[in-house]
């Protein structure tokens, strides 16, 4: 299948969307998780179990979009380095995987501290704690690699709004990051939430190796502050991308900025899914997430960022085939 030939429909808004949300939570929460010196496994463990599903959403809906299962397989038995296309359903496979293996040692910990010879329990958490270091940097590197497959993957067609600029790969990088660190804000406060339920103590201890979910308010506060500065960010690349098309392809970006799809651009792009939440956030810099209003404005704000990479992707997509 020839990508200029494919119609970039409502499967791969969502499919772009949700393969952007799972490796930009992963490189988010890693990252906090190093610096912090380890403390915040919890919320790395957040990131995984939750990015599996959301890899497993896109998988599910690039399959329904292709249609042919059995051309989808194809990808994964050939290896073609010239396919935007091929390679990204490799770095994709290879990040569930790594995911996936990381999650089951998690896990099988749990289960380890019922052994009870204590030097064989030992021994198996130490491996166990082993591989998870090291699949954990290698998930890191996928996790890369798949944020920016999104926005190279259309850059590579022939379509005037995709091709005509080198700033496409990195607004759908940027925006892909607010959408990772609005759902860990949002995760956050479910965990939060979800930790004083008793009918929920054994699954999460297995899965955390404890009852206890919770994320603390500063983290909360300094993923936010870090959602500020990357919704700024992607503005300024929204801006730039808008004034390289003006010189490049006058006509395709007229499409976005007065055309048919001016409302969704300015109204729902802009707007809803970058000004506003940023705004909201601002308001909230030097406040901590523990009272009811701060926590409203950083849950509003944050679920409008995260719906905002979802209409980024539409308007792009949609723009780019009128």
């Amino acid at each position: 299948m020839n990508l200029s030939e494919m119609a970039w429909g409502i499967t791969l808004w969502f499919d772009l969307w949700a393969v952007g949300i799972a490796s930009a939570s992963f490189m988010a929460a890693f990252l906090i998780n190093k610096l912090s010196g380890g403390t915040q496994r919890n919320l790395f463990r957040l990131a995984v179990y939750s990015g599996i599903v959301f890899a497993l959403i896109g998988v599910t809906l690039l399959l329904s979009h292709l249609g042919h299962i059995l051309w989808f397989w194809h990808m994964f038995v050939i290896v073609r380095p010239e396919s935007v296309l091929s390679l990204g359903g490799w770095i994709l496979s290879g990040w569930l995987t790594v995911a996936g293996v990381t999650a089951v040692l998690w896990i099988a910990k749990y289960f380890c501290n019922y052994i009870k010879s204590e030097g064989n329990k030992s021994v198996l958490l130490k491996l166990a704690d082993k591989l998870t270091g090291i699949l954990s940097w290698v998930g890191l590197v996928f996790s890369i690699l798949l944020i920016t497959y999104g926005g190279v993957l259309i850059a590579t067609t022939s379509q005037p709004l995709w091709a005509n600029t080198l700033l496409l790969p990195s607004l759908f990088i940027s925006s892909a990051m607010c959408t990772g660190l609005s759902w860990l804000i949002l995760a956050s406060f479910i965990a939060n939430w979800a930790t004083g339920m008793r009918w929920l103590g054994g699954i999460l201890k297995i899965l955390f190796g404890s009852a206890d979910w919770k994320i603390d308010s500063e983290t909360i506060n300094k993923l936010a502050r870090t959602l500020i500065i990357t919704l700024a960010v992607t503005l300024i690349i929204l801006i730039a991308f808008v004034l390289w098309l003006y010189g490049a392809a006058p006509d395709a970006v007229s499409v976005l900025v007065s055309g048919e799809m001016a409302g969704y651009f300015w109204a729902g792009l802009v707007g809803f899914g970058l000004v506003l939440p940023f705004l909201m956030l601002l308001l909230t810099w030097k406040r901590r997430a523990n009272n009811f209003s701060t926590k409203a404005l950083v849950i509003a704000s944050s679920f409008m960022a995260f719906a905002g990479g979802l209409i980024l992707r539409a308007v792009i997509l949609i723009g780019g085939q009128l």
